[in-house]
């Protein structure tokens, strides 16, 4: 099961420590933004910190950070949020809150499991600020560029267009699933390689984030150089491993 969202988050631990002065009403273990509002992957708003009391807007209250929060319990059972240990956490639509996967617009790692009762958060301070799930294959074009694809299944297959066609557009692929969940495979046009990094490249060869290594949040950043034969796609970042077809 994936980790469920719960309200009372009880502080076990908090480092990080400073006053916030609130721009909207929060309780404790709430996702903040810098300006003190609740933090929103929908309304632009990343995580900067963790509410560590509850307030009002206008209310200065002490905010962390980082924190080890967990779900309460009851008297005779430790509390489940239904997450694995090392499960991701990322930024969620519902304000203030945690989503077990990530979400378009914002993607941003906020923290992970520690086991089925226990988490921590700790917003990043680097995000994705346009990004789009994908969780069926999808062939990529020009209105791709710019945007963060999120692989959020398993085996999808994303398809490059002939680069003849696309000179100087840009993609990046990330895999926004759980450690060893997710195989990614990048697909060239028939003609095209996939080159750098210490890759010559074939044509026709796929590029793969092989799912018993994958990483969340691996990534490959490419762009093409749009020659009319035999088109190359250059690697310009590359973040985890990622294999040549055979």
């Amino acid at each position: 099961m994936a980790y469920t969202d719960f309200s009372h988050k009880t502080i076990r631990h908090s480092w990080g420590r400073f006053t916030i002065t609130l721009g909207a009403a929060c309780a404790k273990g709430d996702l903040l933004a810098r300006d003190g509002t609740l933090a929103d992957a929908n309304a632009n708003k990343p995580a900067y910190c963790v509410a560590l009391q509850p307030g009002a807007s206008g209310d200065k209250i002490q905010a962390a950070k980082g924190v080890e929060a967990a779900k309460p319990g009851t008297m005779t059972a430790a509390g489940d949020h239904s997450g694995v240990a090392d499960d991701v956490l990322w930024l969620s639509a519902t304000a203030g809150g945690v989503s077990a996967t990530p979400v378009a617009n914002i993607a941003q790692k906020v923290g992970v499991c520690l086991d089925t009762e226990r988490i921590v958060l700790e917003p990043a301070e680097a995000y994705d600020p346009r990004a789009e799930l994908v969780a069926a294959a999808k062939t990529l074009d020009e209105q791709d560029a710019g945007k963060q694809m999120y692989l959020t299944a398993d085996a999808v297959v994303i398809t490059l267009p002939a680069g003849s066609a696309a000179p100087g557009l840009n993609f990046v692929i990330v895999n926004g699933m759980n450690d060893g969940a997710c195989l990614v495979t990048v697909s060239p046009a028939a003609a095209d390689k996939i080159t750098g990094n210490d890759r010559a490249g074939v044509n026709n060869k796929d590029v793969l984030n092989t799912k018993a290594t994958a990483r969340c949040g691996d990534r490959i950043e490419i762009i093409s150089d749009g020659v009319a034969t035999n088109a190359k796609w250059y690697v310009t970042k590359e973040v985890g491993t990622w294999a040549a077809e055979a």
